[in-house]
């Protein structure tokens, strides 16, 4: 390819110099303008062949880029709605519990504090610690860490 580059160059200053030498003029500045734009031409084919390639090659990494762009936003949605579906879970369990606890129904109770999730158990066990019923310190309520992990991009993966 090189080779070829430089005997095209070469037949080009060869040209030229038979241009210059040349007694005719106007033939030779005809000549001149035709290698000049043959030469413009050899420039603007391999730009545009450049051009398609790195077009091509972009096109590539766009897609990939794309793909994981999805990936990545399916996988967060799937996890938003997990974690949604566990809050109401845990939500749901614990206000079945609070209304058999205030209605005095230990075994209800106890049977939807067996229902809690093991990620929510501390929370709720820590919650319990501060002694709600009788506490008016007491936080109102109890949060499960997963679900505050969840809502953090590092989980993503």
């Amino acid at each position: 390819m090189l080779e070829s580059a430089v005997g095209a160059v070469g037949y080009v200053i060869r040209k030229l110099n038979q241009v210059r030498e040349s007694d005719d003029t106007s033939q030779s500045r005809f000549e001149a303008i035709e290698i000049i734009e043959a030469v413009i031409l050899a420039f603007v084919a391999v730009a545009t062949a450049w051009s398609g390639y790195q077009a091509a090659q972009w096109a590539g990494k766009r897609a990939e880029q794309y793909a994981e762009a999805t990936r990545l936003r399916i996988n967060a949605e799937g996890l938003a709605t997990l974690a949604g579906q566990e809050r109401i879970y845990d939500s749901d369990t614990f206000n079945s519990w609070l209304a058999a606890k205030l209605d005095g129904k230990e075994q209800a109770a106890e049977f939807f504090e067996r229902r809690f999730r093991d990620e929510y158990r501390p929370a709720f066990t820590a919650w319990l610690r501060t002694d709600p019923f009788n506490n008016a310190q007491a936080p109102p309520r109890s949060s499960c860490p997963t679900t505050t992990m969840r809502s953090s991009s590092s989980f993503l993966v």
